[in-house]
């Protein structure tokens, strides 16, 4: 399969169609996967998607060099689920540098929830709490990357993920209770 994929990229850097519908095919579930979680919508989401297939064969025609493929190319999916959140919402306002430390919420150990509530609970959030928790939890960034990617300081981006889990787990704590 390894060989396969080399030979799939090769082709798609000479931009053969047939070679990018078989990448596609092969990483499309995943992208969508990665963009849903910040998108928030299914159909933005594969919006999204088709936007970041074309930026990454784009990339690929002109020559770009690539280390590890799938890592690169979810990469290219953040950037561009976060750019179609911000191109929909224009307030933006939970993602800027100017958050002070958050409130005391519930205690964590208190909330029991399961993996399908905690992803049920993260859609309702806002934009910008989504896309912090879903870059963090999901996508495995730390907060000095997701710093770099949302453009703020560590330490906002820091403060911005606390308050987004604090709205999380209120979130959560409403469901069990109410």
């Amino acid at each position: 399969m390894e060989q396969s994929t080399a030979q799939i990229i090769q082709e798609c850097r000479r931009g053969k169609r047939n070679a990018q519908l078989a990448m596609y095919r092969l990483y499309a579930r995943r992208l969508y996967a990665t963009c849903l979680r910040v998108v928030g919508r299914p159909e933005e989401a594969e919006e999204a998607m088709q936007d970041a297939f074309l930026k990454i064969f784009q990339k690929l025609e002109a020559g770009l060099a690539i280390d590890n493929l799938e890592g690169w190319m979810r990469q290219v999916a953040v950037h561009t689920a976060i750019d179609y959140v911000r191109r929909q919402q224009p307030v933006f306002d939970e993602l800027s540098d100017n958050w002070a430390e958050p409130e005391e919420g519930p205690d964590e150990e208190e909330i029991h929830y399961t993996v399908e509530r905690v992803k049920q609970a993260i859609q309702r959030l806002s934009a910008g709490h989504r896309i912090i928790l879903s870059l963090y939890l999901f996508e495995g960034y730390d907060l000095e990357e997701i710093a770099g990617i949302l453009n703020v300081r560590p330490s906002s981006a820091r403060s911005q993920y606390m308050r987004a889990k604090r709205r999380l787990l209120n979130e959560l704590n409403e469901d069990h209770h109410g």
